[in-house]
This record gives structure tokens, C-alpha cells and sequence, in this order.
């Protein structure tokens, strides 16, 4: 099934004004769930900057191509150090087999593993959630420039944005069925061809 995942980085400093609220996008990662367990991995060197946010608004055309890539190369490179750790990966449970979802767990990025918990809700035909994270908790140092005047703040917003198509019939989560999301993912269900998705009673 189809999955966006978005984060979203805010500027700070004295010369705050002449820098942007970032979002970015993650291209390659999988989430999985059987039942309660959820799993999922992240090809962090996968990130690409869209643009900047201004207003709640995605400014795509607010910065050069050139300035996209310095952007990318800082991230990858000075941040996430991606040579060195180019897959994050996330092992939780839900707390329930119907949303809303609340999901706890460890995340593993830049090879330190914290706990992390986030809740699901429905919105239309889709799950989305938005997860505020504090990067030096996993000791990753944020972006600095001009003697600190410029900076990104110690923390980053992700939202998973996931196809909740599975839901309209009124499945639920089943330990037999195994869900697979993906970015521009099909529907994906693997599972005995004998057992069918539960449905509440």
C-alpha cells in the first residue's frame, strides 16, 4: 500500500529571517505490520528537499536547485552522517487492532536506539500521524552557520502519511495478514489464502 513520509525542520537564530522552514521527503523505506507488531526501515541517504515552508504552505519554487542541493549534501553528510548509517529502522507494537492506533517503540537512527510512540488517526482513507523528535536525543548535533546565528532547531517533525483502504470494510489488525506500505506502494497483503481479514463483532 501507498506511503508518504515527511519531515519537517524550523530555523533559529539572530539571522533566522534569512533562512527557511524546511520540509523534506523520505524516497525509499517500508513499513510492515502483523497483527500488533510494526516494523519498518529507512534508507536515510533517500532524503530530498522540496522546498520551503512558508505559512503552513509548501513554497516549492523558494529555493534554487542549487540551494536543494547544498541543503541535501549538509543533511546527509554533516547531520545524519549517512555513509556511516544509511538505514534507520523502527520495531513497535499497537496498543490496539483499531485506530485510532497508538504505536510504542524503539527507533534505531545513527546508531542509537531511544524509545518513540506515536498515534494514528484516520483521516478520510488514510492514516496519518505527526511525531516531534528531538535529533540530539539520538545524538545527532544540529546545523549550525555563521557562529551559531543560524541554526536548525533541536527538533524535526515527521508525518507518516499512510493508505487506510484496508479499513473501509471494517478489517482490523489480524495476526494472519501481514500489511506492507511503501512510497507509491500497491496494495500489499500477504497472507494465507485461507484466512481472511478479521472484522470486529
Amino acid at each position: 500500500m501507498d506511503a508518504a513520509i515527511y519531515i519537517y525542520t524550523f530555523k533559529e537564530g539572530l539571522l533566522s529571517k534569512l533562512a527557511h522552514d524546511l520540509r523534506l521527503t523520505l524516497g525509499r523505506f517500508e513499513i510492515s505490520a502483523r497483527g500488533t507488531e510494526v516494523s519498518a526501515r529507512f534508507e536515510t541517504a533517500s532524503l530530498t528537499v522540496d522546498g520551503a515552508m512558508r505559512a503552513g504552505k509548501l513554497e516549492r519554487t523558494e529555493l534554487s536547485e542549487s540551494d536543494r542541493r547544498k541543503i541535501r549534501e549538509n543533511l546527509l553528510g554533516d547531520v545524519l552522517h549517512t555513509r556511516d548509517h544509511g538505514e534507520a529502522r523502527f520495531v513497535g507494537r499497537a496498543g490496539s487492532r483499531e485506530p485510532p492506533f497508538t504505536v510504542e517503540g524503539d527507533l534505531t537512527l545513527c546508531g542509537v536506539t531511544r524509545p518513540l510512540s506515536l498515534m494514528l488517526l484516520v483521516r478520510g482513507e488514510r492514516l496519518v500521524a505527526d511525531v516531534e523528535i528531538t535529533p540530539s536525543l539520538w545524538g545527532i548535533k544540529p546545523f549550525r552557520a555563521l557562529g551559531g546565528t543560524l541554526r536548525v532547531q533541536d527538533r524535526v517533525v515527521v508525518r507518516v502519511d499512510a493508505s487506510a483502504a484496508w479499513l473501509s470494510h471494517g478489517a482490523e489488525l489480524n495476526p494472519a495478514v501481514q500489511l506492507v506500505w511503501a512510497p507509491g506502494g500497491k496494495p500489499s497483503m500477504v497472507r494465507p489464502s485461507t484466512v481472511k481479514l478479521s472484522r470486529p463483532t
